[in-house]
């Protein structure tokens, strides 16, 4: 068995009240704690035959579009498309001043420095491969490098402007963000913990 045990499973749960298997995972995961997905479901199954937890099992969709239609699993490729086609708006009506111009503003140095990087890393390592803090420090670093790349294949062109700038980085975000979501679909359908069911 795994450092996975009864206690720190009932310790998480009464901690931040999981209403599912996956999200008990996820709470694990941000806790540091690896276990094998059979070690777990054998102690949620323990805990469960003595009425101490009562968890639901862990859906799984059946295809993409049901991955993406549930918005507890996929508000962040959401989130990251409607963010990258809004700063590509309001860069083509060149907003310029008031309130706007600050979203305008965030939402370039979000596109510019790490929303590329974080849908390269989620197609590189879907799911919680990685720490929080790696994730959002190698996002970061890939971003700058995307964006470089960008720039310098829209200058050798002669198209490098603001504008195409800005469209290249939300075409590729936006497709990079499509791919990621499939591979973390494709991650949770071949995970364990769907084959084991818990009830």
């Amino acid at each position: 068995m795994t450092n996975i045990r009864k206690e720190l499973v009932l310790a998480i749960v009464q901690k931040y009240h999981p209403s599912s298997v996956a999200d008990l995972k996820r709470r694990l995961n941000e806790e540091g704690v690896r276990s094998n997905d059979d070690d777990l479901i054998a102690v949620i199954r323990d805990l469960q035959t003595t009425g101490a937890i009562n968890l639901h099992p862990f859906s799984v969709p059946t295809s993409f579009a049901d991955y993406v239609s549930d918005p507890e699993r996929s508000w962040w490729i959401y989130l990251i498309m409607f963010s990258s086609a809004l700063e590509a708006l309001l860069v083509v009506e060149n907003v310029q001043n008031g309130p706007i111009w600050i979203l305008r503003l965030l939402l370039g140095l979000a596109l510019l420095g790490l929303m590329p990087g974080y849908a390269t890393v989620q197609i590189l390592f879907p799911g919680d491969w990685l720490p929080l803090l790696e994730q959002a420090l190698l996002s970061i670093f890939l971003s700058v490098m995307i964006s470089i790349a960008l720039g310098v294949a829209l200058g050798a062109g002669y198209h490098f402007t603001g504008t195409s700038s800005v469209f290249a980085l939300s075409v590729y975000t936006i497709v990079s963000v499509f791919v990621a979501g499939y591979r973390r679909f494709s991650q949770i359908r071949s995970s364990n913990l769907r084959s084991a069911p818990v009830n």
